[in-house]
């Protein structure tokens, strides 16, 4: 009696012209039983009901090996959380080019950006897309590869959003840049780039608030940790928030000074006309007013932003008309 398949893992020698199977796992759901099944038929009942559980903790289903191929055909329900569950036995980095034929290590290390820009050669297919080793706050991962990143960055779908600024004055910058969204359907990840700088550490998370995930990422995430040492930073972003959710501003640089009244004795970061912020947001419309609830809890100005947002004609509203007029009219005569 078959079940369902949920997790299928392949392993190939690349030592020939074409890649020659090693071994084969497959993990199978019969009711509410897991059972593994080996390359002879031959099955075991397990006694986890989760499959990432199961799989995190069974080498033969979780490991990555050197000097290997490796391809993984995951249901929905198996690909969830797969991301934190499987492993590099030895790192990322380790490789031994004795073992691969020439027509095997160009197509699968020389041709891959990951390898070539980070010196990552594990080789591990995921439902036929590329996942290299990347440095995360779970250690070492395996994460969807983005190919328009040449391999720096995990694959985001969908991005949820991402926060850029630049300072075009006379302090004029590169791009700082920071994303977050899913990699799995069950997994969070973050990414930040700031200008000159290698990316950090992709940080990961098991899905579970989406809007509370999100303020913490705009608002204490790394790119705000490194600017901002005042409360004014809290408001400038959730400003932007609201200027890109629901002010017409999605993907558009605002200045700085649009989004926080300027201040001689105080001067804050990024609060200039020539300082550009642009947050780009792909959120359905209960998330950006989740996280507008969430904004508004996160202490009284923020919940005046949001009361602003929500309610132009409100006292916080025509504060805000007010406010951006007097902005206008000081632009106008700069």
């Amino acid at each position: 009696m078959d079940g369902d398949l949920l997790y299928e893992i392949a392993r190939y020698s690349p030592r020939g012209d074409e890649e020659q199977l090693l071994e084969r796992t497959q993990v199978l759901r019969r009711g509410e039983t897991l059972w593994r099944r080996g390359a002879e038929g031959d099955e075991i009942r397990c006694p986890d009901k989760d499959v990432a559980a199961l799989i995190g903790s069974d080498p033969t289903l979780g490991e990555v090996h050197p000097d290997q191929i490796t391809r993984i055909q995951a249901s929905r329900e198996s690909l969830r959380d797969l991301s934190l569950v499987l492993s590099a036995p030895g790192g990322g980095e380790l490789v031994d080019e004795s073992r691969w034929s020439p027509m095997m290590w160009e197509q699968h290390i020389e041709q891959a950006a990951s390898a070539r820009e980070r010196d990552v050669h594990r080789v591990l297919y995921v439902n036929g897309a590329r996942w290299p080793v990347f440095s995360t706050s779970e250690g070492e991962r395996f994460l969807p590869e983005d190919p328009k990143s040449w391999g720096t960055e995990p694959l985001l779908t969908p991005q949820w959003g991402e926060l850029r600024f630049t300072e075009t004055g006379s302090m004029t910058s590169g791009i700082d840049r920071t994303a977050i969204g899913l990699v799995t359907p069950g997994v969070i990840a973050s990414t930040t780039h700031l200008d000159e700088t290698e990316p950090q550490d992709v940080r990961l998370e098991r899905r579970t608030d989406d809007a509370v995930v999100f303020v913490e990422w705009l608002l204490d995430g790394s790119l705000s940790t490194t600017f901002f040492e005042t409360p004014r930073g809290e408001e400038m972003l959730a400003q932007l928030f609201v200027e890109a959710s629901v002010g017409g501003h999605n993907g558009e640089a605002v200045p700085g000074s649009r989004l926080v009244e300027f201040d001689q004795e105080n001067r804050d970061f990024g609060c200039y006309d020539s300082s550009e912020w642009t947050l780009e947001l792909a959120l359905e419309p209960p998330v950006v007013n989740a996280v507008l609830d969430v904004l508004a809890g996160r202490g009284p100005r923020l919940a005046e932003i949001v009361e602003a947002a929500r309610r132009p004609d409100s006292p916080a509203g025509l504060a805000r008309r007010a406010r951006l007029e007097q902005w206008e009219r000081d632009r106008g005569a700069a």
